[in-house]
């Protein structure tokens, strides 16, 4: 038997399932998002790699995808030295589960946890990232893309979710310039890298078609 289903439809059907998935607690299953320490390739190979803080060990984080008006639940367990919490920006959200250390909830320490559980309401690119000494902790990499699809899917061939990083990185040692909360970032236009990645490569290249519609 051949199936012909062009990509459209097959997006309209994902997007179909998962607001079916969200209405019988599919989408609700619970997902553990542990921040960590890691080592990665951030810059070009001959400079070594980099010392990070990420949501599961990459920066970017993983990409969450969701339908509008799903029920997202996250647990955010923190293996890292300091504390933190987790912030999704820009999505209109009960206050308690807006992540904001000190203000919205306590710090998530270091060894334990918290669940986030709220609903999308609606459609667009977002991100998630940490709220507790943000100006070290998402320079550190502790951030991650927050997809909420809309109901209709619109006519494209591809997506490509982007996500550009400065990093202030010595290149003598490859690691991440330990400078944070100087009184000059804090004063200016914030901490300014040295070294760019997009999706925490460096130097990305996307390869397209001739006529392919691609949105960014």
């Amino acid at each position: 038997m051949t199936l012909n289903l062009s990509r459209r439809k097959f997006i309209a059907a994902g997007a179909a399932l998962a607001t079916l998935g969200a209405g019988r607690g599919w989408a609700a299953t619970p997902i553990d998002l542990h921040t960590r320490v890691a080592d990665v390739q951030l810059l070009p190979e001959k400079y070594g790699r980099t010392r990070i803080w990420g949501f599961e060990g990459t920066a970017p984080g993983p990409e969450i995808r969701v339908a509008q008006g799903a029920r997202v639940q996250r647990r955010v367990i923190n293996d890292l030295p300091d504390a933190t919490s987790t912030h999704w920006h820009g999505i209109r959200i009960d206050n308690a589960m807006d992540g904001v250390a000190g203000l919205t909830q306590d710090a998530i320490a270091p060894g334990s946890s918290f669940q986030y559980d709220f609903m999308a309401p609606d459609a667009g690119t977002y991100w998630y990232h940490a709220h507790n000494r943000s100006f070290e902790q998402v320079a550190r990499g502790l951030h991650g893309a927050l997809i909420v699809e809309e109901p209709e899917p619109i006519d494209i061939d591809r997506e490509e979710i982007l996500i550009l990083d400065d990093w202030l990185v010595d290149p003598e040692t490859a690691q991440i310039a330990d400078t944070f909360g100087a009184m000059h970032d804090l004063s200016h236009a914030g901490r300014l890298g040295n070294y760019i990645t997009t999706n925490g490569t460096y130097n990305l290249a996307l390869p397209v078609k001739r006529h392919e519609r691609l949105r960014l």
